[in-house]
């Protein structure tokens, strides 16, 4: 071990032989410390009334720090109980609403398109291929049963078998009675009961013709 102490460059802060008055490495000249002591701050006798300041200085510190302690610890804490709560407490589940679907739930009856009344601008009555305003009845011209069809022709020719809009009437039936077709009601079969005169109508979808027949010499 070396007697003689190192200093340390004050510049470069290499060490150095306190024997040499300039550091060999940068050249910077040793500076010699002070030996001197400084003389003590007035604070530093408790008995002078500045080191009664810093002592009370002291404990207002020391009481200001205790508080704001406290009121760390005390945040702690309250924050601790709070999630403590929020994760003991339930969730709570939420359905969706529905509506409950009937097991013998019966599908909706079909639409269906009434159907288009025809539109008919003429109606004539034909007796033996022929259109006629009027004919005569008699036994000796009537078919079996005392008889006679006749056919309502309509224009445009395009009502055919059409049951629910066709309607034969006779204005008295005691004379000749009618009877439409059960297969085609444009077709109607006149029956001669009576002597006398009757108005035999047709109506074809809105539209009525009529004609007038007569009936004689059937014996009662």
């Amino acid at each position: 071990m070396s007697f003689i102490p190192n200093v340390t460059c004050r510049r470069c802060g290499r060490q150095f032989s306190a024997l040499r008055l300039r550091c060999p490495y940068c050249g910077t000249r040793r500076v010699r410390q002070s030996e001197r002591v400084p003389a003590s701050s007035g604070s530093a006798d408790p008995g002078s009334p500045a080191g009664e300041r810093a002592a009370s200085n002291a404990r207002w510190q020391l009481i200001f720090g205790g508080i704001l302690l406290l009121a760390v610890i005390l945040a702690v804490v309250v924050l601790v109980s709070i999630s403590l709560n929020s994760s003991t407490k339930e969730p709570v589940t939420t359905f969706p609403s529905f509506t409950p679907v009937s097991e013998t739930q019966t599908p909706p009856p079909p639409t269906i398109a009434p159907t288009p009344t025809p539109q008919v601008e003429s109606v004539n009555i034909w007796v033996n291929g022929a259109a006629t305003t009027g004919f005569t009845m008699a036994p000796r011209w009537n078919a079996d049963g005392q008889t006679t069809v006749v056919s309502a022709v309509v224009f445009p020719n395009t009502i055919t078998n059409a049951a629910e809009g066709v309607t034969w009437s006779s204005s008295d039936e005691s004379v000749i009675t009618v009877t439409p077709d059960s297969t085609n009601p444009l077709v109607c079969t006149l029956t001669q009961v009576g002597n006398g005169s009757s108005t035999i109508s047709v109506t074809v979808f809105g539209v009525t013709t009529s004609i007038v027949v007569n009936a004689h010499s059937l014996e009662a």
